[in-house]
């Protein structure tokens, strides 16, 4: 083999030649002084960053760094100006949510859509998880975007169920139903659903009568929003499934948070009210939001105000709910004895309760007993109007 010769021996290259015309080759120069001087500047530049900022560990835990800075700590720093900002931007605003009635604010279009536009991420953080982005209702959670309330649909009503939370409540096996029952009531109930379309047999409807569904969702099945029974004859379902019946007919058999039930259906709410989650604004704020979902009952316009003089007192007992009203909330269970619950013009059930007094009575209905939850289903009662409603029951077992 012949000895390869460097055709240009003083032009300080390697002898690599990437071609045949020699034009492609690497020449041996030093990098320019502009490369040098930033590679030395680089390696100053190392152990600075290190001592000011957070690196890589040492000794197990990584180095803090002399300035103390962290990423965290720079996302709350951001976040503190831009709640400042929007604190000074839209302290009007936040001030008339605070100041009106959640009925006002919706006669305010402008204040409606502020809230509804502010409020978008606050839904999506603490209500989408169960609710779907939309309202849309994830498996085994309500829809939130159409008319069928469990609570009610009112401004009203929707805040109090953000604020104090909902826990459903049915008996399981209501009076002893069988199996073989359970699957024809189900039959009986999803028919009954699909309106015009549905053939449910009539004299199925006696289990209907007879089995304690009555008491709850209503002679005409459709639910009362006062328990928050479900309206059972819109094909619309709590607890919606691929195979509906069995669901139903779990439902029926294991009941709705029914603790010794291991299949019961869990449908609870928790009440934000007291979480600390959000402040007061917010939950106005959210049962707007809600409300403007597509489902809220309208809002009737703000009535002329009427020229009466009426002292605090009488203003706050006019506003007062009578027993026999507050009744509603209380029926599903008094009518018809559930869980033991002392039973509307029982006299027997209601002599020895009647002698321990309304105030005994007011404290076992406040903090609950049994079957039934602090206050029944009633957690915006006052004292006074639970009062009422004891007394109304008291008064059905006769002189």
């Amino acid at each position: 083999m012949g000895e390869h010769k460097n055709p240009f021996p003083g032009e300080n290259n390697t002898g690599h030649f990437w071609d045949d015309d020699n034009d492609v080759r690497e020449l041996n120069n030093r990098p320019p002084r502009w490369y040098m001087w930033a590679l030395y500047l680089g390696l100053i530049a190392i152990p600075i960053y290190s001592f000011y900022y957070p690196t890589i560990p040492w000794f197990g835990e990584n180095t803090k760094g002399s300035g103390n800075w962290t990423q965290i700590v720079e996302m709350k720093e951001s976040v503190a100006q831009l709640e400042q900002y929007r604190e000074t931007k839209f302290a009007d605003q936040e001030k008339a949510i605070a100041e009106r009635s959640l009925e006002d604010i919706l006669r305010d279009d402008e204040l409606t859509n502020y809230a509804v536009k502010t409020t978008k991420v606050l839904f999506g953080d603490n209500c989408a998880a169960c609710h779907g982005a939309a309202g849309q209702g994830n498996d085994g959670f309500p829809v939130l975007a159409d008319d069928d309330w469990l609570y009610g649909g009112t401004i009203k009503q929707i805040s109090t169920s953000i604020t104090n939370g909902r826990k459903g409540n049915m008996p399981a096996r209501m009076m002893g139903i069988s199996d073989a029952d359970a699957d024809t009531l189900a039959t009986f109930l999803i028919e009954t659903g699909k309106g015009v379309h549905g053939k449910p047999n009539p004299a199925s409807k006696a289990l209907y009568m007879t089995k304690g569904c009555i008491g709850c969702h209503g002679p005409t099945m459709k639910g009362n929003v006062f328990m928050g029974s479900a309206n059972l004859s819109d094909g619309i379902y709590r607890f919606k499934a691929d195979d509906q019946k069995a669901s139903v007919i779990r439902t029926i058999l294991q009941g709705v948070n029914q603790g010794h039930k291991p299949l019961t259906q869990d449908a609870v709410m928790p009440s934000f009210g007291t979480s600390g989650v959000v402040d007061k604004n917010q939950i106005k704020k959210l049962a707007v939001y809600v409300h403007q979902l597509g489902g809220g009952v309208a809002v009737k316009p703000k009535p002329k105000p009427k020229k009466v003089v009426a002292s605090a007192s009488t203003a706050k007992a006019a506003n007062a709910r009578s027993g026999k009203e507050l009744y509603a909330k209380c029926q599903g269970c008094h009518n018809v004895g559930v869980g033991g619950a002392p039973k509307y013009g029982d006299k027997a059930a209601w002599v020895p309760r009647i002698k321990r007094g309304v105030d005994d009575l007011l404290k076992v209905a406040k903090a609950g007993k049994g079957m039934m939850p602090p206050k029944g289903t009633c957690m915006d009662c006052t004292d006074d109007e639970l009062r009422a409603v004891i007394q109304y029951m008291m008064e059905s077992a006769g002189p």
